[in-house]
């Protein structure tokens, strides 16, 4: 009886190590082989727009409940959105036959990768110090930065045009340059400005790719 004891106690001790050892491993997985494996197909993300996991090939839930709407990752780019020294991973998506569709962010945070969608307008010119353009009218557009959270993304706006009408139905055009009132030409200059950034790197979405960018040492 005190061998069987013995045998089952020990038999759990390598069973609860083998656990540990596994649980380990998960938590001291760094951001870019998180990435990796998420691209991969090895692992899941957290889509905040389906509000479940996902894997890569499921991407279509994360745009529409439609099951016919397919949709493909084209090529991906690598680049702190939010200036934290944490990058995100950004996935150029096409839907069914629109190459311009939008894009995924996927975002690294205690040991999960999130997942958000956002429309290609409201995210294109992606620079590499991580701010891009967005519009929404000929009088309604500008550049600026996005911040994540667990649940969803807000676009802080830096310079943008808005508009709007007064009684008499006549079109207002306000610009802002840095959150503060600017005339047209300071706005057009702050414009003219971001389009001289450089812009990300974008990468063709095939394994060597993402064996090659997304390894521990970059």
């Amino acid at each position: 009886m005190r061998n069987r004891f013995y045998a089952l106690f020990i038999a759990t001790l390598i069973i609860l190590g083998i656990g540990g050892c596994k649980n380990t491993q998960q938590a001291d997985k760094s951001p870019m082989r998180a990435y990796q494996s998420v691209l991969q197909n090895k692992a899941q993300f957290f889509s905040t727009d389906a509000k479940k996991d996902l894997n890569i090939t499921q991407l279509n839930q994360a745009v529409s409940d439609d099951s016919s709407v397919k949709v493909d990752v084209t090529k991906f780019a690598i680049v702190d959105l939010e200036n934290d020294s944490m990058p995100e991973v950004v996935l150029w998506l096409a839907e069914n036959s629109n190459d311009y569709f939008g894009f995924e962010v996927l975002r690294y945070q205690d040991g999960v990768v999130y997942g958000y969608t956002l429309p290609y307008r409201s995210f294109m010119d992606l620079k590499e110090d991580g701010t891009f353009s967005f519009s929404s009218g000929a009088a309604d557009y500008g550049f600026g930065t996005v911040k994540f959270t667990e649940k969803g993304y807000t676009i802080d706006k830096i310079s943008y045009s808005e508009s709007s009408y007064d009684s008499d139905n006549n079109q207002i055009i306000s610009y802002y340059v840095n959150n503060e009132n600017a005339t047209e030409e300071d706005f057009l200059s702050a414009i003219n400005k971001q389009s001289e950034k450089a812009g990300v790197t974008w990468y063709d979405f095939t394994d060597d790719n993402i064996q090659t960018h997304l390894s521990d040492d970059k």
